[in-house]
């Protein structure tokens, strides 16, 4: 009985040591933390691209980079200011760049789930609100930046790629496999710095399909997903 009291009470510390670094994050949301370091000046340079590319689409990507004063594509920029042009302000992009934590929790979670099974629902609620006490994602959900978006899609091909490891039928092999590429095709063109890991995941597709130059419609089978 002792020993169930303990762990009971351990569980409850984690639970509550959860619940801080949830709160903490929340806060330095509020408070515009920038914990990165660079990231609020990231922003001041960049924020001038969601108003460009909603007042002038065209000659804006056209002289988009010829300064090389960006290393990212255009992409994130040109799909916030769509929303600068419903009316949305540059304070309300913080607020709409919100969002994107909550798939990139669920996910990071749901990927915590198929590689370690045999640990508690406990400790996998405790290693998914760790990922909350990265800098990076503290500051740059403060300051809507490319790389957060980048991180979410690329987590999330991550969790299809586990999925995929973990099918024992063909067809969901090729349609975790789809989606696997998919995600990681969205993150890179956020920020074409995780294209390399294409790489990775092709070469594992290839040990597992063993396809030739033959096999054009491998992905097919995704849409029955």
């Amino acid at each position: 009985i002792q020993m169930i009291k303990l762990k009971s009470n351990y569980e409850k510390t984690l639970l509550i040591l959860s619940g801080l670094i949830i709160f903490s994050f929340f806060y330095g949301f509020t408070i515009g933390e920038d914990s990165l370091g660079g990231a609020k000046h990231d922003y001041i340079f960049h924020e001038k691209y969601f108003t460009m590319f909603a007042d002038d689409f065209q000659n804006t990507i056209n002289n988009y980079g010829n300064n090389q004063e960006v290393r990212n594509s255009p992409l994130f920029y040109i799909l916030f200011s769509k929303l600068v042009k419903l009316g949305f302000t540059n304070t309300d992009l913080k607020y709409f760049n919100l969002v994107i934590i909550f798939p990139l929790i669920f996910f990071f979670f749901k990927s915590i789930k198929i590689k370690y099974k045999e640990i508690s629902l406990v400790s996998q609620i405790i290693l998914t609100s760790t990922i909350l006490l990265s800098p990076t994602i503290r500051s740059l959900v403060s300051y809507p930046y490319p790389l957060l978006w980048a991180i979410s899609f690329f987590l999330i091909s991550i969790y299809f790629f586990l999925k995929f490891e973990n099918s024992e039928k063909k067809e969901k092999k090729y349609s975790n496999a789809f989606f696997c590429v998919l995600n990681l095709a969205i993150a890179s063109y956020f920020t074409p710095n995780f294209s390399v890991f294409i790489l990775f995941y092709g070469y594992k597709f290839f040990l597992e399909f063993k396809l030739s130059k033959n096999d054009t419609a491998w992905w097919i089978p995704a849409f029955s997903y």
